[in-house]
């Protein structure tokens, strides 16, 4: 036992050399079947490395300074910023007071299970949790810091890195992710969305992090606001950041980011909660006029009154109501659910 001991401690010892400066020695207890959590960089400036998770007394500190474990060397992340540790046969993650926190799955959280397929946004990195046997952490091509790195080389890597462009599929990062981290990141440029399974570009557009305007090829009008929200309900598709800025637009958005994506995931819980309750019709569905009407057009309330008329004069385009009126789409399709309901239109 103690030699079987003495081999798995030396696999993992030779980790410490190529990873930051502080980390452990891993412990004999780690066996090669056992599973281990790992931080993928997603985007930032070490898009494509990997950090393992391996179970140790004191866990993994992640900050800007040179005394943690896992270093990132960015000015959004805090000197001691947050810590991985373990209990309970889990992988814990705590926010350590950082100045510009910790977000997980597109939510600032002090506190945190760690789980398949978790997003982390720290500073300008996003990573994403994902589980590896502990024999494959040795091969792992790993980020943060390198320890006896000059600091002429890390500034090179950084401008390297900023000229990249940044690009990802939704599937793997939800757009709310990335604008998170756009924010926290300060980023200027143009965001572009594209939706893979109704063939539709966006454009959101950042000043420093702030997004300010937003828009979607194709449809003239569309508030900027209820643009980004139809975007971030876009789960298939792909985005990329460019440096294009633009510098006049006919509306800014006023709302916070922050203030937007929660309206977003609350108007999309509401409307996949009306859609398990009754039908409701899709983006470029046609809406039919019952005719003869079941009750007199003089009775209805404006807002439906208004939808009838464009109805009947733009041949059932529910698409032109989403898109040309100020409502947002779970008013829109609260109303016209209600007016199929009092007999007067009828889709799908």
């Amino acid at each position: 036992m103690i030699a079987e001991n003495r081999s798995v401690e030396e696999h993992f010892g030779r980790i410490r050399q190529l990873t930051a400066p502080s980390i452990p020695t891993y412990p004999a207890l780690i066996y090669m079947g056992e599973d281990v959590h790992v931080l993928r960089f997603v985007t930032g400036k070490y898009q494509g490395d990997e950090f393992p998770l391996i179970p140790s007394d004191g866990g993994y500190v992640v900050g800007r300074s040179s005394e943690v474990d896992l270093v990132l060397a960015d000015d959004s992340v805090s000197r001691k910023h947050a810590r991985f540790y373990f209990e309970r046969g889990r992988t814990w993650l705590r926010d350590l007071g950082s100045r510009n926190g910790t977000a997980i799955n597109g939510t600032a959280q002090r506190h945190h299970c760690l789980r398949d397929g978790d997003r982390i946004a720290i500073g300008s990195s996003l990573f994403a949790i994902a589980t590896v046997e502990a024999s494959q952490a040795t091969k792992l091509r790993r980020g943060g810091e390198q320890s006896g790195r000059s600091r002429a080389a890390q500034a090179e890597q950084a401008e390297d890195s900023s000229s990249r462009s940044m690009s990802g599929s939704l599937e793997d990062i939800p757009l709310v992710d990335v604008l998170q981290w756009l924010g926290t990141s300060r980023k200027t440029g143009t965001l572009n969305v594209r939706r893979s399974d109704q063939s539709q570009i966006g454009k959101i557009y950042l000043r420093d992090g702030y997004a300010f305007y937003a828009s979607i090829d194709g449809i003239k009008g569309l508030d900027p606001e209820k643009a980004m929200m139809r975007m971030l309900a876009w789960s298939k598709g792909s985005f990329s950041l460019d440096n294009s800025v633009i510098e006049a637009v006919p509306k800014e958005i006023q709302t916070s980011l922050e203030h937007v994506l929660m309206e977003s995931a609350r108007q999309e819980d509401e409307i996949q909660h009306l859609s398990e309750k009754t039908k409701i019709p899709t983006y470029g569905d046609e809406i039919r006029v019952v005719s003869p009407s079941p009750i007199r057009w003089r009775d209805l309330d404006p807002l439906h009154l208004d939808i009838l008329q464009d109805i009947d004069e733009r041949a059932g385009q529910w698409a032109y109501i989403l898109d040309s009126y100020t409502q947002t789409d779970l008013e829109l399709l609260r109303a016209i659910v209600a007016m199929r309901k009092l007999g007067i239109v009828d889709f799908g």
